[in-house]
């Protein structure tokens, strides 16, 4: 059986605009002739113009509202075979199209993001280096920075440079008494929050409790600045470990090396020095260490008297 649905027929829209359009060339076409019958007199074919105008103004529209109901009563017809065929054909022509590549309407264009690019980041005369923003942007976000701790970062970066820190120097963003360390990557924080990083391994054993190590060390403060190396004075130091005669996390360090072997090590507050007015440091702070282990000696206390002795180290 055949349903009929105004909702789901498929009329070739193209049929009636055909016929619609042919309706109102014909009737145009017929007032042109007539105006070119009438162009003898032009007041007569004003009159006579107007005159029509005002009497073929209720069949004209009487002749839309017939079309616009013979366009419902044919939408609303059952889809038989013969119109099934028609809408087949007037679809062909779009379909090769599609299928031929023909360009389609363009969808909208995604605009690239803008580049913030700080002022003081682009020296005089030079063109702004949007490939290095991209590069910093990226590194912030794999860090989860803040706006506010990259502008501390950047800062941090400038003193740096101008104390001449050495290369993979890690970065300290202070916020108050809060303090978070920046590692570039082959560093290690321990459980107890000693960071260290090894650029060469020794060899042999690790020192030991009541072992004499030699080593050269250069320490750092958290901008880089160097406060004191043995490099300077030209001669290595030397002493025993467990007698608590160094920094808590810098002989922590010691004992996870071997002779020979190079470390950079960040000491936290919590295993640094002693604070207060009676000691060097006055505020507590994060110390960055380089050290090269020399060598490892073996100690024991030999007599050398009545009531005397004395450690003697060998190797």
């Amino acid at each position: 059986s055949t349903q009929m649905s105004c909702q789901t027929a498929r009329v070739p829209a193209a049929a009636i605009k055909s016929a619609s359009a042919a309706r109102r060339g014909a009737s145009r076409r017929g007032g042109r002739v007539a105006s070119a019958a009438s162009g003898r007199d032009d007041v007569a074919h004003a009159r006579h113009h107007h005159h029509r105008a005002a009497t073929d103004r209720p069949a004209d529209w009487r002749s839309r509202v017939a079309a616009v109901g013979a366009a419902l009563a044919l939408a609303c017809t059952p889809l038989t075979p013969a119109l099934a065929d028609d809408a087949a054909h007037l679809a062909a022509p779009v379909a090769d199209a599609v299928e031929a590549g023909a360009p389609s309407t363009p969808g909208p264009v995604d605009e690239p993001e803008p580049v913030e690019i700080a002022f003081d980041d682009v020296e005089v005369g030079q063109a702004p280096d949007i490939d290095a923003q991209l590069a910093r942007d990226a590194a912030q976000k794999s860090a989860g920075l803040t706006d506010l701790e990259q502008k501390a970062v950047d800062n941090n970066l400038k003193i740096k440079q101008y104390n001449n820190a050495p290369a993979d120097f890690p970065t300290f963003v202070r916020e108050g008494y809060d303090v978070r360390i920046i590692t570039p990557p082959g560093y290690v924080t321990q459980d107890d929050g000693l960071v260290y990083k090894d650029f060469k391994v020794g060899e042999g054993k690790l020192p030991e409790d009541g072992q004499e190590v030699t080593f050269n060390y250069v320490a750092y403060n958290e901008n880089g600045g160097t406060i004191d190396s043995t490099y300077r004075k030209g001669v290595p130091a030397s002493t025993r470990l467990g007698i608590n005669g160094m920094i808590p996390g810098f002989e922590e360090a010691l004992k996870g090396m071997r002779a020979g072997g190079t470390r950079r090590v960040v000491v936290p507050p919590e295993l640094g020095p002693p604070v207060g007015p009676a000691t060097f440091f006055s505020s507590k702070q994060w110390e960055v260490f380089d050290i090269e282990l020399i060598k490892v000696k073996s100690c024991e206390r030999q007599q050398t008297g009545f009531m005397t002795s004395t450690v003697v180290c060998t190797d």
